[in-house]
């Protein structure tokens, strides 16, 4: 049975929700109230009327990992849709087709093609400063996994530290906003899960997503409680945060406790960034897992980017210690479109980030 055919459930579960979000707007209004706002790319159409907005975005890579061979991916299309009901209510969903097709010297097939619903959630706005969530999100752990989309980071290759420590999604409930703390901003995001109890255990995550790495673990939550607190200081050109969860996870089932610090700083030459992860385990027989990486992006001419990134990590399954360093070129014409060339090189990393070149084209849409 193919990864298409595994997931219709999801996706019909997408279309009701679909349905069940417009039908009264179909019901109640004239075909000259679907009049969309003006589009401008990276925006999203926007119903206005009817509080419905639909967006996305897709990528497309090709990946040339040392002794590895080479592959061109369709590796994501995923569509955005958010439904505002009345002043408080919010609907939000993101299905995504990933690996839709890969071109490789063995031909083109969808072999490894799988739907999945990213996120699924509704959102109760409280007051400006708190919101409750409800169903599928980000696991708000740094601020790389919260800005996942490939248009909007700097490089087509993931840290480790971002993928490899904790489930990059959570089913459950949410607390989150921003108040004030000596006159700046201090967002905060608190939730748990219970991933077990929905039922929604499976993924499409690998622990290490990297072209070519050799584990095929996958990190889904069973249960988990946490939360990660970001400030901002600087007039906004500094934010600092830090992170904890302690979760279950299904494969190794296995409790955890993990830590995390990031920070972004941007300066009129440079935005330097990095992110920080310590896990243990209840069982002490499993050694702990740690790393980080720092990357500093320079501006050039002609909307060029210059990236570089190094970052170390040690992982107990595979039993390695990674040292892995970026090197690239991103040119973003358009705020909503990057096109991004990379090399990866590193020492013990081709278990878990092999080297080669890396080429993605990512529209925001």
């Amino acid at each position: 049975m193919s990864h298409l055919t595994r997931s219709r459930r999801p996706c019909t579960l997408f279309l009701v929700c679909l349905a069940i979000c417009i039908q009264p707007a179909l019901a109640t209004n004239t075909d000259a109230s679907w009049q969309p706002q003006p589009y401008h790319l990276g925006q999203g159409l926007s119903f206005p009327q009817h509080g419905l907005r639909l967006g996305g975005y897709a990528d497309l890579q090709f990946y040339g990992a040392d002794h590895r061979g080479s592959a061109l991916v369709l590796e994501d299309m995923s569509l955005f849709l958010s439904q505002d009901i009345g002043q408080r209510w919010k609907l939000f969903s993101e299905v995504e087709l990933g690996d839709g097709v890969t071109v490789s010297h063995r031909g083109a097939s969808t072999r490894d093609a799988n739907i999945d619903i990213e996120r699924f959630y509704a959102d109760y706005r409280v007051s400006d400063g708190v919101t409750f969530r409800v169903g599928k999100f980000l696991t708000p752990v740094g601020q790389w996994n919260l800005i996942h989309a490939d248009p909007l980071v700097w490089t087509a290759s993931r840290p480790l530290t971002t993928t490899s420590a904790f489930s990059r999604h959570a089913t459950g409930a949410m607390m989150y906003g921003t108040t004030s703390v000596h006159g700046k901003d201090l967002d905060y995001w608190l939730f748990v899960d219970d991933s077990q109890a929905t039922g929604l255990v499976t993924s499409h995550d690998l622990a290490y997503g990297a072209y070519g790495a050799r584990s095929s673990l996958k990190n889904d939550f069973l249960h988990a409680i946490g939360g990660q607190f970001l400030y901002h200081m600087l007039e906004d050109r500094l934010s600092v945060g830090a992170s904890f969860v302690r979760y279950e996870l299904k494969n190794p089932q296995q409790w955890y406790r993990l830590s995390g610090v990031d920070f972004v700083w941007t300066g009129s030459r440079v935005e330097l960034s990095g992110e920080a992860v310590y896990r243990t385990a209840d069982n002490s027989r499993l050694p702990n897992e740690y790393g980080g990486f720092l990357q500093a992006v320079v501006p050039l001419p002609r909307h060029l980017y210059l990236v570089g990134r190094f970052e170390h990590y040690r992982n107990p399954l595979p039993d390695e210690t990674a040292s892995i360093r970026t090197l690239g070129i991103n040119y973003r014409p358009l705020p909503s479109i990057a096109l991004k060339l990379e090399r990866v090189d590193g020492t013990h990393n081709a278990a878990l980030a092999p080297s080669g070149w890396f080429v993605s084209i990512g529209v925001l849409f």
